[in-house]
């Protein structure tokens, strides 16, 4: 009897270590490369309830309806997308209006940054100046070629979302038989069921970032208004939005701000950012493994050890690979 367990026990840690090897590899070099396909799908799900009410209650032709259907999708992501390009050309209007204020202050802010610099370390202003200078000309030439890679990388979003937005029509048109035919298979039937559990999953995950997203938000611009900064709510919504991504953070903005505000003697100001910064911190390490770990119906403990593991396994993305492989794992292993 006791051997039998023991070889229980034994096929359970192979199996567990085969589905985690294989959910690794899936997410390392499959996930990349089905992600548009997976994106497609899911518009085409969400677009396919509207064209069946377009077919029943408007009378549409089958055809019509989903083309209907597709071209509120279009007019949607058309509107998003004019909307944000709006927002660049104001916001690049303004800045070629005040150009000269612009570099007018630049340049009061660097030869007052370089009389402080002086004033601590005893170099002298011009040799301050003609270091930074010297960098600044290596860092633009490094800007060039980063250019050139970010030029690259959009046309390659660019060329994904055209890929995505086609196989979504082709998907929607044909919906019926796609979905027909993987539910014929008990594969398909699987898979179906286990998407189902981290779909329900997912959406727990989002909400509880959005609330700690909230939560951190109204900390930065709280602490911004009580210090007196200028555009306190817009500054402290855009730090809110970099903590929740997942190489930027709080840190990302409020360290360099507190240094720079040590620099002109600011103390105040920069002791508030400091404090701000490790006040969102402190409450996105106490409330996330929390807040995730209800929602998703886990320990608080397990959602820290994915994170932690998907950062140092995945790199950023891990932030969000790391708790959807661990849901991925659970879901497979569960079936088991």
């Amino acid at each position: 009897m006791k051997k039998i367990k023991t070889m229980e026990t034994g096929t359970k840690i192979v199996k567990m270590s085969a589905v985690t090897a294989a959910v690794y590899l899936g997410m390392k070099f499959v996930f990349p490369v089905a992600l548009p396909f997976l994106i497609a799908l899911a518009l085409a799900r969400m677009l396919y309830p509207l064209a069946k009410a377009l077919e029943k209650k408007m009378r549409f032709r089958r055809e019509l309806a989903r083309f209907t259907a597709y071209g509120a999708l279009l007019a949607g992501i058309g509107a998003i997308a004019g909307g944000l390009l709006y927002l660049c050309y104001f916001m690049g209007s303004q800045c070629l209006n005040n150009m000269d204020s612009i570099l007018e202050s630049a340049d009061s802010i660097f030869c007052e940054s370089c009389d402080k610099l002086e004033e601590l370390s005893g170099f002298k202003t011009e040799d301050i100046q003609r270091t930074i200078q010297k960098e600044a000309s290596s860092l633009a030439e490094g800007a060039v070629s980063y250019s050139k890679d970010a030029g690259w990388y959009m046309m390659g979003l660019l060329a994904k979302i055209f890929v995505i937005l086609i196989a979504a029509f082709l998907i929607l048109n044909d919906y019926e038989k796609i979905i027909g035919g993987i539910k014929k298979t008990q594969t398909g039937r699987y898979a179906i069921e286990m998407l189902k559990g981290i779909k329900g999953a997912s959406w727990a995950y989002l909400r509880a970032q959005l609330c700690i997203m909230g939560i951190v938000t109204a900390i930065c611009i709280g602490g911004l208004f009580l210090l007196g900064i200028p555009y306190a709510f817009w500054a402290g919504l855009a730090i809110g939005i970099c903590d929740a991504l997942p190489v930027l953070g709080t840190g990302t903005i409020f360290v360099p701000w507190a240094l720079f505000e040590i620099l002109f003697g600011r103390y105040q100001n920069a002791l508030g950012f400091f404090v701000i910064y490790f006040i969102c911190n402190f409450i996105r390490q106490v409330l996330e493994p929390r807040m995730v770990g209800q929602s998703l119906g886990v320990p608080p403990l397990a959602v820290l050890i994915s994170i932690y593991v998907g950062i140092y396994v995945y790199g950023g993305s891990g932030v969000l690979l790391g708790p959807i492989s661990a849901l991925v794992i659970y879901e497979v292993y569960k079936s088991f």
